[in-house]
């Protein structure tokens, strides 16, 4: 019996459909090796890191950047699983956007407040990290010339709605955070982190809404699917570590509006995820 499925299969002989070669899934390796040990180190045992990062943070920031970094890290390898280019294209996107943005803070923190070794340690890691995935993005560039047939999409209707509020929140949120710190710190966030750290989550944010604002526009579920792993694991940790931390977040949460907010929120987007590719990965297997 013929395999159906929803997205016929790409040419891959046509002279513009790229796969990674071997110095890009070398690069992406690497990068997914080291954030996944820094990952595990930060998210197991935060209290043996908070020396070592450049400026202060508690426990359960600690515990959030480790799932940053083992969010980055299953990015950097489902890149390489995605293998064509125009499929991995946006999780090269997304860390070269939050290693980048967090350079930047990581510069202004070291000229501006305070200069150590540490700081301009993990900031020469930040951008050789997001230069990285430049030069890939530069190398293989973005657009395609071949028009990819695309037959009926699996969920399209579901996916544009929980792309499009995730696109809409995490845009509106990081701008916030990223650059009106101070306001974000008073109004919405639910427990005190230094500036800088709020800004490192306003760097994630303002990736992930990149990469939901263009999965919100995709038409192909192969585009799609390689995207979610990543948009699940990170809100997914951070509940997780919220449970651990709970105290810290009744103390210092500003209401319970406010941590009612973060927590529906994080819970739509982690059940979200993982529900949008339990369909999809469910509908390209029909017979």
């Amino acid at each position: 019996m013929k395999t159906r499925t929803d997205t016929p299969p790409i040419n891959t002989s046509a002279p513009d459909v790229f796969r990674l070669g071997g110095y890009g899934r070398i690069f992406l390796l690497a990068l997914s090796l080291i954030n996944l040990a820094l990952g595990i180190v930060f998210y197991i045992s935060p209290g043996a890191v908070i020396p070592y990062w450049p400026w202060p943070v508690k426990e359960l920031a600690t515990r959030f950047l480790g799932a940053i970094f083992l969010a980055i890290s299953l990015g950097c390898w489902s890149a390489i699983q995605a293998k064509l280019w125009q499929r991995a294209k946006i999780l090269v996107l997304v860390g070269g956007s939050f290693f980048g943005l967090t350079g930047i803070v990581s510069i202004v923190r070291g000229a501006m407040v305070s200069s150590n070794a540490a700081i301009w340690a993990w900031t020469g890691y930040f951008l050789a990290a997001s230069a990285g995935c430049l030069i890939l993005l530069v190398n293989y560039r973005w657009h395609r010339k071949q028009t990819e047939v695309i037959g009926r999409t699996i969920a399209a209707r579901p996916a544009r709605v929980f792309f499009g509020v995730q696109t809409s929140v995490v845009g509106i949120f990081g701008i916030m955070m990223l650059l009106l710190p101070g306001l974000a710190q008073e109004q919405f966030w639910p427990w005190k982190v230094a500036t800088p750290t709020l800004q490192t989550f306003g760097a994630l944010f303002l990736a992930t809404c990149l990469a939901t604002g263009w999965a919100f526009l995709q038409k192909d579920p192969a585009r799609i699917i390689v995207l979610l792993p990543l948009d699940a694991i990170f809100p997914s940790l951070a509940l997780i570590a919220v449970g651990i931390s709970w105290n810290i977040i009744v103390a210092e949460s500003p209401s319970w509006m406010v941590t009612a907010v973060w927590l529906v929120l994080y819970s739509f987007v982690a059940v979200g995820s993982t529900l949008l590719y339990l369909t999809i990965r469910r509908g390209a297997s029909v017979q």
